[in-house]
């Protein structure tokens, strides 16, 4: 069984010991802890320490840290991925694939033909859907939902390697750059219908590699998981023989 997870703030993770009350010690509670179980506490953007229950009750738990730190789980890579604007639904299968898949941002994107729009509500459920996601697959970070932003304002990023995942151009893979150390990654999936021939025109002329996903059509959601095993496997923490950081 996986060590259950919870996240609290860096400054929890200070000492000798923390305290869990709120949401996360109802989460405890829907797990069935119980004194002496142990778990691990992080701070959603990198740190993370084991611990024990040493106390529960109905207003708090006490967690005793039983070391400085945790094993880590995090990927090397700094990927990115920048997904147009689609309908809702598939926005929260993908933010919890992505998270699941050691994506650090999803950064959502208007195009020529997304989908949908963006609400203060709509954010802080797929923030909620990040954080769930990350205490499942036992990462210690919590990707960042960030955006909309304009398709222009996407071209002006500046990763070290930026990708346009295109199903116009389905004979180009990423297979010939796979061997290099590449420290960060942006990886853009288009919406339903994706990018326009116009807007894979523009983003090839600042820079960015039109990458192809073979024959077959994929929905939006099935690219955006397929984008981020890929870079993930040529370059993250799914190689069978991980690059020197």
């Amino acid at each position: 069984m996986t060590v259950p997870r919870f996240v609290v703030g860096s400054e929890a993770l200070a000492g000798t010991r923390a305290v869990l009350t709120g949401p996360e010690l109802h989460h405890l509670r829907v797990r069935r802890l119980r004194i002496g179980d142990d778990l691990i506490l992080c701070d959603g953007a990198g740190r993370q320490r084991p611990g024990s229950v040493a106390l529960l009750n109905r207003e708090r738990a006490i967690i005793h840290f039983t070391a400085a730190a945790a094993v880590e789980s995090e990927s090397p890579l700094r990927l990115t991925l920048a997904h147009a604007l689609v309908k809702a639904d598939k926005i929260d299968l993908i933010t919890e694939k992505s998270t699941e898949l050691g994506v650090q941002e999803l950064l959502l994107v208007r195009t020529e033909r997304s989908l949908g729009h963006v609400s203060p509500g709509k954010i802080e459920r797929w923030n909620r859907i990040a954080r769930a996601a990350t205490k499942q697959c036992q990462r210690s970070t919590v990707p960042r939902i960030t955006g909309p932003i304009s398709f222009d304002a996407l071209l002006e990023r500046g990763e070290a390697l930026r990708l346009l995942f295109w199903e116009s151009d389905r004979r180009s893979t990423l297979t010939v750059t796979g061997q290099t150390l590449v420290p960060s990654i942006l990886a853009a999936v288009g919406p339903e219908g994706g990018f326009s021939a116009a807007e894979a025109a523009q983003a090839a002329a600042c820079g960015f590699r039109l990458v192809g996903l073979g024959a077959r059509l994929l929905r939006t959601e099935t690219a955006a998981i397929v984008a981020a095993t890929l870079c993930q496997f040529l370059w993250g923490d799914l190689r069978a023989d991980p690059l020197a950081r």
